[in-house]
């Protein structure tokens, strides 16, 4: 003779595994500790630099900053979401994919002749597409125009405005 298994209500939750539950809360956890390591590293650069507001020293304080406080809030929401057993939903593989892309688009700046404009063009490009749920038929244009708008236009502000050195790479810049 086996034991009946109890019937399952039709509304009740999947069960999820550890590994998707934890997930989202690794992802953000790692986020969270690299952003912490690159502000404190920028902070500290900033303080023997002597930080001003018009001088190259704010700018990675300000963006490192800000990323400690986006994946402060991923970490939190993903907390949330799982405390509420819906972390089965949450999407990990999106912020690990754009770590992923950041990495290889400091690389490139860093070891190849590919310069600022054309690398930031790619990584936006690469983020816009991991970030979009429309078909790549329908924003590929638009997509292509931003990346360059903004690769370019940053560029110029970085270069020709506040005087700081940005690696031209190909392009005659």
């Amino acid at each position: 003779m086996t034991a009946a298994t109890p019937p399952v209500p039709e509304d009740a939750p999947p069960e999820a595994s550890s590994t998707t539950t934890s997930g989202p809360l690794i992802v953000g956890g790692l986020l969270l500790a690299v952003g912490a390591v690159l502000l404190w590293q920028a902070v500290a650069a900033g303080v023997d630099n002597g930080v001003t507001l018009g001088g190259p020293t704010l700018a990675p304080i300000v963006v490192t900053a800000l990323w400690v406080a986006v994946a402060l809030w991923y970490l939190l929401e993903a907390a949330r979401k799982r405390a509420k057993s819906e972390a089965g939903t949450v999407a990990w593989r999106t912020p690990l994919f754009l770590l992923v892309a950041l990495i290889v688009y400091a690389v490139v700046l860093k070891y190849t002749v590919l310069g600022y404009v054309l690398s930031t063009a790619a990584f936006v490009l690469v983020s816009a597409r991991l970030l979009s749920t429309r078909p790549i038929r329908a924003v590929i244009v638009r997509d292509l125009v931003t990346a360059a708008a903004l690769s370019v236009g940053i560029y110029l502000v970085f270069t020709r405005l506040l005087g700081i050195v940005l690696p031209a790479g190909v392009l005659p810049l």
